[in-house]
């Protein structure tokens, strides 16, 4: 096996999953799906890209293919990210961005942690993807129900009811339609092997608990006209 961001082929644990994290680049599953779906468009030099919350091995592969200046990198936090130019974003206040600018928008595991209605992030990134632009992003899907709270209600809390101290939200597979499907046009269902055949999944250390299925790498690929709440 073997990263496809940075080449490596040493993995380690991380959060109890054996072997799934890059020694080097610290990419995850996730990240490295992530990565082959994004290997599959066709990025030029004049494309313009949002990353949001870069991870550091997408950043060192995907900046390169895109004039600087094309390349921003955003978040609420943008003086953790010293190895990439990051601006800031809150993704609460988001009118000031111009409409149709990107040709490319890419998060993971974002949409968990904005204390809002999550339709008006959604909405606003899709009014800044250009016509033809792909909007691609991990949302975590958990077993259950969905579930937000934007009140004080300790870590303790938010562990229990999202997952994780600093989440608001938890997507449920449990009607995933009526929640997260009503403000975006969601796939029927998700299978990486209709993209990538097997030998290369393995490869590149995708488990085939993330093959099939809506989860918590499952790699969401929209257009601009994907959202529906227009």
């Amino acid at each position: 096996m073997e990263c496809n961001i940075c080449g490596n082929d040493q993995f380690v644990d991380m959060n109890g999953r054996v072997g799934v994290k890059c020694s080097k680049c610290g990419s995850l599953e996730r990240t490295r799906l992530l990565w082959m779906f994004i290997e599959k468009l066709n990025i030029k030099p004049n494309s313009k890209i949002l990353h949001l919350a870069p991870e550091r091995g997408i950043y060192n592969r995907l900046a390169p293919l895109v004039k600087p200046e094309n390349y921003v990198g955003a978040d609420i936090e943008p003086e953790r990210y010293g190895f990439a130019k990051c601006r800031k974003i809150d993704l609460t206040q988001l009118e000031g961005w111009a409409s149709d600018e990107f040709d490319l928008i890419i998060h993971v595991h974002v949409l968990e942690h904005i204390p809002c209605n999550v339709a008006y992030p959604m909405f606003h990134l899709h009014r800044m993807l250009k016509p033809t632009g792909k909007h691609l992003c991990v949302i975590p899907v958990l077993s259950g129900v969905y579930d937000e709270c934007f009140d004080e209600i300790g870590d303790a809390e938010r562990t229990r009811r999202f997952g994780q101290h600093d989440h608001v939200r938890r997507f449920g597979r449990d009607g995933l339609a009526r929640t997260l499907g009503k403000i975006v046009r969601l796939p029927d269902h998700f299978d990486a092997t209709e993209s990538f055949n097997e030998a290369a999944l393995n490869k590149h250390n995708i488990p085939k608990n993330q093959w099939k299925g809506f989860h918590t790498g499952t790699v969401l690929s929209f257009g601009k006209n994907d959202y529906r709440l227009l």
